[in-house]
Parts: C-alpha cells; sequence; structure tokens
C-alpha cells in the first residue's frame, strides 16, 4: 500500500508556467512561418495575374494580326480582371507596329503589360 508523504515533492504533469513557456516557444516558431505562407500566397496571386496577363496580349496581338495588313484595327475589352487595349500605328509604307496593353489591379496599384508586334504587306 502506498502513503501519501506530505514531503515528497514529486508532482505528475506539468505546471502552468511550464505550459507558458512552451506555448511561447511555439508561438515564436510558428509566427515566422505564417508570415512566409502569406507571403508566399501573394506573390502565387501575382504571378497568376502576370501569366493571365500574357495570355490576353499574346492573344489579342495574334486575333489582329490574322485579320492581316489592310483590316488590322485598333480595339479593346476585358477578359476576366485583365482589361486590354490594342493600337495599330503604321511604322512605314507596307509596315504597321501593333501594340497591346494589358492593366490589372493589384495590391500594389494598376499594373501594366505590353506586347507588340509587326504586320507587313507582305
Amino acid at each position: 500500500m502506498k502513503r501519501h508523504d506530505p514531503a515528497r515533492t514529486d508532482r505528475d504533469g506539468f505546471s502552468l508556467v511550464e505550459i507558458l513557456v512552451v506555448l511561447m516557444i511555439l508561438a515564436v516558431g510558428i509566427l515566422p512561418v505564417a508570415i512566409v505562407q502569406h507571403q508566399a500566397r501573394q506573390e502565387v496571386v501575382k504571378s497568376e495575374l502576370h501569366g493571365q496577363a500574357v495570355i490576353v496580349c499574346q492573344s489579342q496581338l495574334e486575333r489582329i494580326k490574322s485579320r492581316g495588313f489592310g483590316a488590322a484595327a485598333p480595339d479593346s475589352g476585358v477578359a476576366g480582371r485583365i482589361a486590354w487595349n490594342a493600337q495599330v500605328t503604321n511604322v512605314s509604307f507596307g509596315l504597321d507596329r501593333i501594340n497591346v496593353t494589358a492593366t490589372w489591379q493589384s495590391n500594389k496599384g494598376t499594373e501594366t503589360m505590353s506586347i507588340a508586334d509587326l504586320v507587313s504587306l507582305r
């Protein structure tokens, strides 16, 4: 049979101070991971928007180029979160420049991307 000795200080479990120390260590260790996770998510969203802008610019440029030299005309529109604007300028006789600019809103403000190509009479 086990006797209870009041002078004995052995205890099972943890004290409140020990639990608070462990929680503080976990918080200090997890906080940087959470910050990095948040920044990584923002970069993923930013790269997705850049990728969408490239796709919109390229597809609109190819669509306008496919009309041919005499029929290429300025145009604009919106594709999802990306607004685009196409300009056609005459560079020289028999040569036009098509410039497609995409704009979108990000957490840093308005961002733009432009793609240009030439279309000729031949």
